[in-house]
């Protein structure tokens, strides 16, 4: 009789056992399924990345920043392209428009891989079933470190040219040393008193200078009148142009003569003809001659007429004409 008992204990007990193990499993499908939205209402969209960074099958997908999927599958379709299909649940659809982008991220720093869904400023119309969304390329982890290696280089160089700086400014002979020296911030300062006293005496010149300009522009003083009087202006223009109608009669003249010299040159005219005709020098030479010689004859006639009878009394009277 106690056997039996045992034995029906034992028979209750695996069951209770089995019934435990299969409530678990029924218990941890629906956890693993809600997860993978096995049991909800879904709809299924697809992205092409060049590299997915490890991203895997079952893998997260979040739609501003809240879980909304899953990864259903990664397929390889060539050397540059890997098609990603994502589950999405329906209810998400009416946010997800056609042109948003999906990328590959990180939960966290160091976690899984999963797609982001982001969404851009231009309206567009609902996502629908089968429909691709542009992709844009992961941050490579290598690539950061590559950088960030990079860059600690540069500033361990950096840093080491800062070192040399501060050894020379702690020397003896240094900047630090010459700023620290009385004498020559006193120089310093005085120099800054003579640039201040050199900078009003320049405004003081710069503001005589304005007067003065005002004053020419109003008319005062000998290059005033000059500028504003309008009348001299006028009386300039004029003069201009009588010594321009000037130049012109002077330039009529000097032609003229130039004709004038060139007639003489040809022999046209009576001085031409006087100029070039040499039988004509020749007579006039011989007339003057004959004159001469008619003056010689004359002044001999006229002694000879002193001394006849009706001219003779008259030079003993006036001796002084003789």
């Amino acid at each position: 009789m106690n056997n039996m008992a045992n034995e029906n204990f034992k028979n209750i007990r695996v069951g209770l056992f089995v019934i435990s193990g299969t409530l678990l499993f029924i218990l941890a499908l629906y956890l693993v399924g809600s997860q993978q939205n096995l049991f909800g209402d879904n709809f299924t969209i697809r992205s092409r990345f060049y590299n997915v960074n490890g991203l895997t099958q079952g893998n997260n997908v979040r739609f501003a920043g809240i879980n909304v999927g899953t990864v259903e599958s990664v397929e390889i379709l060539n050397d540059t392209a890997v098609d990603v299909v994502m589950t999405i649940e329906k209810k998400i659809q009416p946010y997800i428009k056609k042109n948003a982008i999906a990328t590959v991220g990180t939960d966290g720093l160091m976690g899984n891989k999963l797609v982001n869904i982001n969404s851009v400023k231009e309206s567009a119309t609902a996502i629908e079933e089968g429909d691709v969304l542009v992709s844009m390329g992961p941050v490579e982890m290598d690539e950061m470190v590559r950088t960030l290696n990079v860059t600690n280089e540069n500033i361990k160089v950096i840093t080491t040219n800062l070192r040399g700086i501060t050894d020379k400014i702690n020397s003896k002979n240094s900047l630090w040393s010459l700023l620290m020296d009385t004498v020559v911030s006193e120089n310093v300062k005085s120099a800054v008193v003579n640039l201040k006293l050199i900078s009003d005496q320049g405004i003081s010149v710069t503001g005589n200078l304005k007067g003065l300009t005002e004053d020419m522009l109003a008319g005062k003083g000998s290059i005033g009148a000059l500028i504003t009087d309008t009348m001299l202006s006028k009386k300039i223009n004029q003069t201009v142009v009588k010594l321009q109608r000037l130049s012109d009669t002077a330039a009529i003249i000097t032609g003229n003569i130039s004709q004038l010299v060139q007639q003489l040159k040809q022999g046209k005219g009576s001085l031409g003809i006087l100029l070039h005709d040499t039988s004509l020098v020749h007579n006039l030479n011989k007339s003057i001659l004959s004159i001469d010689t008619g003056a010689v004859n004359f002044n001999e006639n006229m002694k000879a007429l002193k001394y006849t009878w009706p001219f003779k009394k008259y030079y003993k009277k006036n001796p002084s004409k003789r």
